[in-house]
This record gives C-alpha cells, structure tokens and sequence, in this order.
C-alpha cells in the first residue's frame, strides 16, 4: 500500500467564480461536501491530512485546518501556499480540493523524486502542469514572499524562479478540474 510520510494538504479557499458556488461545498460521492470527499479518500495513506482556507467557519465539519496568513488581503493559492509552509516548516503535499481523481500513486512518483535541493515538484500530464498537485519544500518561501511584495500572484512565476522540478504523467484524465459546473457534473458521471 502506497504511504507517504508528508502533510498532505487540502486547498479549499479560493473564490470558484467559474463555478459559481463553493467548490469546496458542493456535495460529492457519498458526501455532503467534496472536501470531505478528499479528505476521507486521501487519510490513509498520508502522515496527516490538513485543509488550507481563507476562512474556517465556512465547513461545518471538524477537520486540521491551516488559515491563511490574515497579512494579505487577496485570494491567491500563493497565499495559501507561504500559510501552509509557514504551518509546518518541511516538505508538504499540496492538493487542489476540485481535482478528485488525483490518486495516492501520483503522489508516491512525486514523493520519490524529492531530493534535498528541490523546492517544488509539480505533477504535469500532456495538456498542462498542475501547481496544486505537488510537493513544496520550505525552501521556496522567500520566493513566495518576494512574489506577493510585488503583488503578483501567479505560482508559475514562483516555480520558474526556483529550483523546481516536473514529473510527467501520461494521462490528464487524474487531473480532471471541477472549474465549471459541466466539468462537476462529468465528474459525478466518472465516479459513477
């Protein structure tokens, strides 16, 4: 059985405008919300399993939460980022709370590939790579901080300033998105 011996965090503050509503919120699988989807997927086989918010008091569920660093104003997965790294000061597993079928075993590939000098490694497939599926190391928080002093808020420039590397995976299909709501209805479609 697949275990890795890592936080692996849970990003569920963003804004969801595409969607409309609360990603995070919207009922999915056998669960009232889909963060307790991921969270109950995902438990076994990670060290500790956290949810990173802007906002606590919008789960009506007991969970280990991180909030964000209350210094900055915006909604960024930045932000999120720098509060999470900040929460646990080592190498964290990072989790977008709308992509479901992520799976323990993209995350082992990941995990192997970490070495002392990296300060991320970020999953890609064939039509993207995927920020919110990877693993930090606290090393990149100066990078985040000099980033968010400049107001710019795109990880990719934190990742090409830095020392990261990209673990291909053949499939994009594991890396499904519920940006929109079509995209959350082919995934309650998928999960059958």
């Amino acid at each position: 059985m697949t275990y890795i011996p890592l936080p692996l965090v849970i990003v569920a503050g963003g804004k969801s405008s595409r969607m409309g509503s609360d990603k995070a919120l919207l009922p999915f699988g056998d669960f009232k919300t889909l963060t307790e989807y991921q969270i109950a997927r995902l438990q076994p086989y990670f060290k500790s399993v956290h949810v990173s918010t802007k906002k606590r008091d919008k789960f009506d569920f007991e969970a280990l939460f991180i909030n964000d660093n209350a210094t900055y104003e915006a909604h960024s997965p930045l932000i999120a980022l720098l509060s999470i790294l900040e929460y646990f000061n080592t190498p964290v597993c990072v989790l977008s709370v709308d992509t479901p079928f992520v799976t323990p075993e993209i995350f082992e590939k990941l995990y192997q590939t970490l070495q002392e000098s990296t300060d991320a490694i970020i999953a890609t497939s064939p039509t993207s790579s995927h920020p919110l599926c990877a693993i930090y190391a606290p090393s990149i928080q100066e990078n985040i901080r000099t980033c968010l002093k400049r107001d710019e808020h795109k990880i990719r420039t934190v990742l090409n300033q830095s020392t990261t590397q990209y673990v291909p995976f053949e499939e994009d299909t594991p890396f499904l998105n519920l940006n929109r709501f079509e995209d959350y209805v082919y995934a309650k479609k998928l999960l059958g």
